[in-house]
């Protein structure tokens, strides 16, 4: 069904009703003939299906007709958030309706010209009635048309298409009849029995009836329930569009692209994107460039084929322009998710748009549609792709038995305590950042996929501000750690509890103070309420200054690395004589980072939030701090070894007994580096994909037979490309 040689590389093309007809041909015969070979037309609900029951896809029809002219594979791309206007007037209770009461009227917004936004209700019987009778002609209509490549069923699954979605109580959905229902039948199938939903919520609900969908901030377990309901009705929604496509076709692949945390959020987006990959063949992206978005992707895909499937090279509007992107740009775009095994390209878009405030900008040729210098750079890209693509197909990076811990219960949560969600983005991301820069493959682990055997992947599992959590996840964390494992956690761990929705008596909570050797007896905030209607968001970035006490591993190199920065949190901690201190507090020298051994594992505690710290302010002494950590005390090292400010992934493959590897380096940094990059087998040959890649082979060292030891230049901001042998 996935055609296995097939690396896609091209562009989002149609969005109706631009580019217009008279461009069509013209545009679609220069892209196959600069040697692309694949497009993305929008399928759009409101433009085929202007009249009730009149299905009209001239536009697209003509469209894929052009593209097997020209030999271009074509992604559709079915757009149901722009529902008819005769569909509103017919169903006006079908508009959505915020937690202040605001109804959503249908509007034209800058990605959703044509109108319709945010499309109806997901809990309106008659209009999932018309969805799937509209994705139903499209799939007859084409399943059978040879241009034909992938069903791409949501682009960026959220719930408001982007009209409510920042971040408050007050703009979330959905709150008309027929989401009360749906969510009071969820709680049914969840709680079984009303009692067990009192002792959850805390409350008295004499029915089912009586039950009330939570508004503001106030309490945690009926606003887990409620975004984890809305964000489940999303997963149901696309699961349901896979399964009216496959009824009709089970030849083409279907999928979903979505945006990465924190973008979207379980709040307002609603959009978890290890759940929505898992009715898909394939899945993607859109901000797919960084190695953040690319890594989480990856992870949420477990194994399966990904493309990037909007690459925003060009943003902008009316107002801001967009800047004319150099080539060391363009290859960020597509090296830094090639490197981690992401084998598919579509750059947002061809042209510039024309139409609405997102003009003059996206274009990747010029508004005549004349070469810009990047188009040709995207040119030269996709050929040095297409020329390795069988052994990039089969590429894969070793992983380095590190995992964070994903928890959407846990983000939300966080919101309901912080009216924001910077406690929890931040950790999450800067985790990421310290693996990332200390040279580890960086994987995510999703709360619901949390198992004795998952776990048996990873040697060390770390947790972001893990303020909320279940005694069913601690118990196999617990098992974990004794059998061996390695976890680190940062504070406040299960201080809320999920059974109840109650603060923990004691914390680390679930029994885990045995675990850490630590109880946290108080902790300070780094902003403080002056009188109880001081009325104040915490958001502190106050730094909390650490002093690391452990020996230094070899990339040390001043003094100044022995000062780290935590945020956020100061934990006063009463300690188990065993426990082993790794850092202390600069104010009170009370320990800030401290290592326990738990039957065969260990268990390793932060006294407050140095992930985000790091995220805020890229200390080098947290880095430091986390490199000793890792490699020092724990002895978790990467398998490929850097020195010299670089990141550097080696990607490896075999093809009919041939064997070779893939090796990027990326200089992140201002300045030019001179890097050294140490790689876990031999090699001796290594072939630069770019002019200016220079490489030398050092000599094998005697004492490490097995390993391979490059050195190499590389200019700021750029990304290298060595094929090994």
């Amino acid at each position: 069904m996935i055609q296995n040689s097939f690396i896609p590389f091209g562009f989002q093309y149609y969005r109706s009703p631009t580019p217009f007809r008279d461009q069509w041909e013209k545009d679609l015969s220069n892209i196959a003939g600069q040697g692309f070979n694949c497009v993305k037309y929008w399928v759009q609900w409101r433009a085929s299906v202007s009249k009730e029951g009149i299905y009209q896809f001239d536009d697209i029809q003509e469209l894929m007709d052009i593209a097997q002219r020209n030999g271009l594979k074509v992604i559709l791309n079915v757009i149901f958030d722009v529902a008819p206007a005769w569909f509103y007037k017919k169903y006006p209770d079908s508009k959505m309706i915020t937690a202040d009461g605001s109804v959503l009227e249908p509007r034209a917004i800058n990605c959703r010209q044509i109108g319709g936004a945010p499309g109806p209700c997901y809990h309106h019987a008659a209009a999932a009635t018309e969805k799937a009778k509209f994705l139903s002609e499209a799939v007859k209509t084409f399943k059978d048309h040879p241009a034909l490549w992938v069903w791409d069923l949501w682009n960026e699954p959220e719930l408001t298409t982007g009209i409510k979605r920042k971040l408050s109580f007050d703009n979330q959905v959905c709150y008309c009849e027929h989401s009360v229902l749906a969510f009071q039948e969820w709680l049914k199938n969840k709680y079984i029995t009303l009692e067990a939903l009192n002792e959850s919520w805390q409350r008295t609900y004499g029915s089912w009836e009586e039950v009330e969908t939570p508004r503001g901030q106030g309490v945690f377990n009926d606003l887990v329930d409620w975004r984890l309901f809305m964000s489940g009705t999303l997963t149901d929604e696309l699961r349901s569009r896979v399964e009216t496509v496959k009824s009709l076709d089970l030849l083409h692949p279907v999928m979903a692209h979505t945006v990465p945390a924190p973008i979207f959020n379980m709040i307002t987006a609603g959009s978890d994107d290890f759940k929505l990959a898992e009715p898909c063949d394939l899945t993607g992206n859109s901000l797919g460039s960084s190695a953040w978005s690319a890594d989480l992707l990856i992870s949420a895909a477990k194994g399966k084929p990904i493309i990037n499937s909007e690459i925003h090279a060009l943003p902008g509007n009316t107002a801001m322009k967009p800047r004319q992107p150099e080539l060391w740009k363009m290859k960020r775009h597509i090296l830094t998710p090639l490197a981690r095994g992401i084998t598919g390209f579509l750059f947002w878009q061809y042209r510039p748009e024309v139409l609405g405030q997102e003009a003059p900008a996206w274009g990747s040729v010029y508004l005549d549609g004349s070469p810009t210098p990047w188009y040709k750079d995207m040119a030269h890209l996709n050929k040095l792709v297409q020329s390795n693509k069988q052994e990039l197909m089969q590429a894969k990076r070793r992983g380095d038995g590190i995992a964070i811990l994903f928890s959407p219960q846990n983000q939300i949560a966080n919101f309901a305590a912080h009216d924001h969600l910077d406690t929890y983005n931040d950790s999450l991301q800067g985790v990421h950042k310290l693996l990332h820069e200390l040279n580890y493959k960086v994987e995510f682990l999703h709360e619901t996929d949390v198992t004795e055997e998952t776990l048996e992947q990873y040697r060390c599992l770390w947790m972001p501000y893990p303020l909320y959590l279940s005694r069913k996840l601690c118990n196999t964390l617990r098992e974990w750690v004794e059998k061996g494992g390695i976890l680190i956690s940062e504070c406040s761990f299960g201080a809320l509890q999920a059974e109840n929705g109650c603060h923990s008596y004691t914390v680390p909570g679930y029994g885990f103070d045995e675990v850490f050797g630590v109880r946290e007896t108080w902790i300070h905030s780094a902003e403080n309420l002056d009188h109880s209607y001081h009325q104040v968001a915490f958001e502190s970035r106050t730094a909390i200054p650490i002093l690391n006490v452990m020996k230094h591993s070899k990339e040390a190199e001043t003094a100044a690395d022995d000062k780290a920065q935590g945020s956020y949190y100061k934990s006063d901690i009463e300690l188990q004589s065993q426990v082993k201190v790794l850092a202390d507090f600069a104010e009170d020298h009370m320990p800030a980072l401290t290592s326990a051994a738990y039957g065969n594992g260990r268990a390793v505690w932060f006294g407050t939030l140095l992930a985000a710290a790091y995220w805020q302010d890229g200390h080098s002494g947290t880095l430091q701090l986390v490199r000793d950590l890792l490699q020092q005390e724990l002895k978790l090292q990467p398998n490929v070894q850097v020195s010299g400010g670089v990141r550097a992934d080696l990607s490896e493959w075999e093809v009919e007994q041939n064997r070779g590897a893939f090796l990027y380096v990326h200089n992140e940094g201002n300045e030019l580096a001179e890097a050294r990059v140490t790689l876990p087998a031999v090699y001796t040959y290594a072939e630069p994909w770019f002019d200016n890649g220079n490489v030398r082979i050092q000599p094998i060292d005697s004492l490490k037979p097995s390993t391979t030891t490059l050195t190499m230049k590389v200019e700021a901001g750029d990304v290298q490309v060595f094929r090994l042998s």
